[in-house]
């Protein structure tokens, strides 16, 4: 087909993939290409075989809420926990009123704590993201299946994956990109081809160096047990009040902490599986004779800080100073939490506005 542009999409990570996937049902006989500079696809959302543990993990849980449209119709079918609960360490209290701990659940979604959040992005999550009737509450978690359940169907949109692609810096020719300078050599463009970047925060801000963003660290703790175990009221998964973690997640064998928006010092990290298992007999009530194998992931830059500075940092919209580049990205989703469907809508805005432009332009 004459005139036909490629589509080059940078970043294998949920945005990446969803605008091969967006692209393809638009124009169903374009060329679409990713590049990724990893050697694996999904981004900070995939899983793994542990050598140390002898099992699989995810590299984090993650979460969806039912009322998150898009990514809870990615997920595809599972069954919904219609109840979520909270243990007060320090009170040893369970309650499944939620809300009473909205402070919580806040700093959660948004890796961020609760008074430093915008109103704004408290009033999306509050009216766009979060699942206020009946028929939508449930949480979805991660059970070690994010690659296979996630990322894995979406690898057949893109004509081609490049792996091992890290975009280093790009040429520009009267206002557009013209060349994509990779590790691995340099891209020439045809004039109409497309980019759309979706990149982490980071990275785009390295390469493009356009804004100056600070991050929050997410810390997650594995332990894999000799048998499944259960929580109190056999909730699959509880939140924490008043002690070490935010959220504790049960796998089978598999008992996973997620500490958002971690501020630790390395001495606290060394004592933090011995003092969460503690904690988790604590809630038990039990009393175990050793400490099972675990592991310590921490994650640098999980995201953002999602508060009033780096929110006003975060762009309009998907467009940027060159005529065929777009963004897409959780972070480029302005008012927004960092999170599964935010990586999703910049998905579909970066994909609509490229086609909105292209159609301009003909």
């Amino acid at each position: 087909m004459p005139n036909q542009p490629t589509y080059h999409i940078i970043g294998a990570g949920i945005a990446g993939l969803m605008c091969s996937r967006f692209l393809r049902k638009q124009r169903p006989q374009s060329k679409i290409i990713i590049y990724e500079a990893n050697n694996r696809p999904g981004g900070r959302c995939y899983s793994y075989d542990d050598k140390e543990m002898g099992c699989r993990l995810d590299n984090a849980t993650h979460v969806i809420l039912r009322g998150n449209r898009m990514a809870s119709a990615l997920t595809g079918v599972h069954r919904w926990p219609s109840q979520t609960y909270f243990w007060d360490a320090e009170k040893d209290t369970i309650t499944s009123k939620i809300f009473k701990y909205h402070r919580q659940i806040l700093k959660s979604m948004c890796n961020t704590q609760a008074e430093d959040i915008p109103r704004k992005m408290i009033k999306n999550i509050c009216w766009k993201l979060f699942p206020w009737s009946k028929h939508q509450l449930g949480v979805y978690f991660s059970k070690n299946d994010l690659t296979q359940r996630l990322i894995n169907p979406m690898l057949i949109y893109a004509d081609e994956i490049k792996y091992g692609h890290r975009l280093e810096s790009v040429g520009v020719e009267f206002g557009k990109i013209a060349t994509l300078h990779f590790n691995k050599g340099i891209l020439e463009l045809d004039k109409n081809d497309i980019v759309i970047v979706a990149l982490d925060a980071a990275a785009y801000s390295k390469i493009f160096q356009s804004r100056d963003f600070t991050f929050n660290s997410i810390i997650n703790v594995h332990f894999r047990t000799s048998q499944e175990i259960n929580l109190p009221k056999l909730a699959g998964y509880m939140g924490i009040i008043n002690g070490l973690a935010d959220w504790v997640f049960i796998n089978e064998d598999i008992v996973s902490f997620t500490i958002s928006d971690a501020r630790m010092t390395v001495e606290e990290i060394k004592a933090l599986p011995e003092r969460l298992w503690k904690q988790l007999d604590i809630l038990r009530g039990v009393n175990s004779a050793f400490l099972p194998p675990h592991k310590v992931i921490i994650h640098q830059n999980a995201t953002i800080a999602q508060d009033v500075y780096n929110n006003i940092l975060r762009p309009e919209n998907a467009q940027t100073k060159y005529g065929n580049m777009f963004i897409a990205g959780d972070w480029t989703m302005k008012d927004f939490p960092c999170s599964i469907e935010a990586a999703i809508l910049s998905a579909r805005r970066a994909v609509k506005t490229a086609l909105t432009k292209e159609k301009k332009q003909k």
